[in-house]
């Protein structure tokens, strides 16, 4: 009784018209029950006029005017009709959400189906929240695919708001609409930090990173420098001489080894540590350095490689949270 109750309660509710449902996996089917409709500008617009016009008619008793009204009514109404047609039967199913930094706008892939034969024209797509609107179609017994955009502030993991397709389709004057709300969302990695700025020393490594060769025996060439590099092996001579700046290469042995920990990293609060971090791991992974990274509670040994990084910064990101 009482879950029968709770279930008249939220499909009474107002909010649902503007929310949607509970968030669900997936794939979301919209029926007569996730589709509203209701007149807009023009719609009420359109109304006024009928009813100016009808007042009209029932005073000079034109029957050319009755008809005229009753006409334009009975046309507009039946836009309503196939404005729900538009939407009714599509099939909505949630796609990749690639990680992010924090400051760059998160996507989202949805994918729509349409298994019927109609085409459906004249549809757009928008985030809770966003002033961006898509617009699109969909071709019969087709799917279409649409991506998303959302702003990222911060860290962490960022839900899928709540995604309102809607249509003025066929004439303008009434809106068909659909919120929904998909279990999907999309890593946000922290804010990095400025490049220019060296990883600390470490007592263990001296200065963070250690080299297993001997430089001096094992020197073969040069190569162009890359962020990340050692400054040590700068070849400032042929700074000086103007010929750019190429780094010392060695041959032999393993390379250096670059230990990122938290209890070294400068920082006026727990964010800027971690955007230093994240400024690190990426400088470290463009210039080909095996690195470690040490936070409290958390450990990746020595490693490189898309896997490896994308590790760290799940890590750097879900941090305290």
């Amino acid at each position: 009784m009482i879950s029968v109750a709770t279930e008249w309660k939220e499909r009474f509710d107002l909010r649902r018209f503007f929310r949607g449902e509970k968030a669900v996996d997936g794939p979301i089917r919209l029926t007569h029950r996730r589709v509203f409709i209701l007149p807009n500008r023009r719609g009420f617009g359109l109304a006024v006029l009928l009813a100016i016009q009808f007042l009209a008619a029932i005073n000079y008793s034109n029957n050319l005017a009755f008809i005229l009204t009753f006409l334009l009514a009975g046309i507009a109404m039946q836009s309503t009709l196939y404005a729900f047609r538009n939407l009714a039967g599509l099939s909505v199913r949630r796609g990749k959400a690639p990680p992010v930094f924090a400051g760059e706008p998160a996507r989202f892939e949805l994918h729509l189906d349409n298994p019927s034969r109609i085409h459906r024209l004249g549809l757009s797509a928008r985030l809770a929240g966003s002033a961006t609107t898509i617009r699109f179609e969909v071709a019969p017994e087709s799917t279409a695919a649409l991506t998303l955009h959302a702003e990222t502030e911060k860290r962490g993991w960022l839900p899928l708001p709540t995604v309102t397709f809607d249509t003025c389709f066929p004439l303008g004057l009434f809106r068909a609409w659909s919120p929904i709300n998909l279990r999907q969302r999309a890593l946000v990695y922290p804010r990095p930090a400025p490049a220019g700025i060296e990883p600390p020393a470490i007592p263990e490594l001296g200065n963070g990173a250690r080299p297993s060769h001997s430089e001096e025996e094992d020197f073969y060439g040069f190569s162009g420098y890359r962020p990340g590099d050692p400054l040590k092996r700068i070849h400032w001579k042929g700074v000086a001489k103007g010929q750019g700046v190429h780094v010392k290469q060695y041959a032999g042995g393993e390379t250096a080894e670059l230990a990122l920990d938290w209890q070294y990293t400068p920082g006026a609060d727990i964010e800027a540590r971690l955007s230093r971090l994240c400024r690190w791991v990426l400088d470290a992974e463009a210039a080909g350095t095996p690195y470690s990274l040490r936070l409290p509670g958390a450990v990746i040994e020595k490693g490189r490689g898309e896997a490896h990084r994308a590790r760290c910064l799940e890590v750097l990101a879900l941090f305290g949270l």
